[in-house]
């Protein structure tokens, strides 16, 4: 049994699993192979993967890259890379360091077109794009919003629509591009998951447009796919050539870790090489 898609305290202020908790979790479960994929760093691979060593499960070097495709926000998972490979690490820095600034613009922008931004300044840290958004949207009233949408969301689908200019993430061909210039893969996280403006399931035309700039896989087993969800993404990696993986997306102990059998799991025979 495996999991493909854990964070750790290494992804910034929403992450809790240590990397020994996580290696003894996972070996308690009985899983033989987990991978750690932080949000835009790498820096608790080999911390984790030296823990799982000890209790007996391999961990798969991993991250999880906020990027954009076709108008379109994705989260684009990049596994087994040196997690100490200056391009990825370049890469890393490159998403952090762009968000940062984006935010720092779009915060001018907003306060240009008169809506009110309060708090953001208070912080022990630069804010991020979904800092701004989630301020907006709780600060504002903002036009065409979708009832029953969560702040964050709603800020999001705003400053996408209306001053989408400001905000560039890296593509998800950029990110691809790495993985293979470092003998790695790209496989697009939970296509099938329906969460905002973050996770607008992937229709079959965008799973192919992807899959035509290099995609190497689709994560199938996701825990809200349900069965239709998985037959439709299994036919979509079939009919495009896409590996399948699995994960929990788990961030916190008290979020179960999932238990993919490795059979279903096509991408196995890469990362176990």
């Amino acid at each position: 049994m495996i999991d493909l898609h854990i964070h750790t305290n290494a992804t910034p202020h929403h992450a809790t699993w240590t990397p020994v908790a996580l290696a003894v979790a996972a070996a308690a479960q009985g899983l033989t192979m987990i991978a750690v994929t932080d949000h835009n760093t790498t820096a608790n691979v080999i911390t984790t993967a030296m823990a799982g060593m000890h209790y007996g499960v391999q961990v798969v070097s991993g991250v999880e890259i906020d990027s954009a495709f076709n108008g379109k926000l994705w989260h684009t998972l990049v596994y087994a890379v040196d997690p100490e490979a200056p391009l990825l690490l370049d890469l890393c820095a490159e998403v952090v360091h762009r968000n940062a600034a984006d935010a720092a613009q779009l915060l001018r922008d907003l306060a240009a077109a008169g809506f009110v931004m309060p708090g953001l300044s208070d912080r022990d840290r630069p804010p991020t794009v979904a800092d701004v958004a989630l301020v907006l949207a709780r600060h504002n009233e903002l036009p065409g919003r979708v009832a029953g949408e969560g702040d964050e969301e709603a800020g999001m689908r705003f400053i996408l629509t209306h001053f989408a200019a400001a905000y560039r993430p890296l593509s998800v061909q950029e990110v691809i591009g790495v993985a293979h210039d470092l003998g790695g893969l790209a496989v697009l996280a939970h296509p099938g998951r329906s969460k905002g403006i973050y996770a607008i399931p992937a229709t079959d035309e965008d799973i192919a447009a992807m899959a035509a700039v290099g995609l190497d896989g689709i994560e199938v087993f996701y825990p809200t796919h349900d069965a239709a969800t998985r037959e439709r993404l299994l036919a979509a990696a079939a009919r495009h050539g896409l590996l399948v993986s699995g994960g929990s997306d788990s961030h916190h102990p008290h979020q179960t870790l999932a238990s993919w059998p490795r059979t279903d799991v096509t991408i196995i025979d890469y990362l176990s090489r």
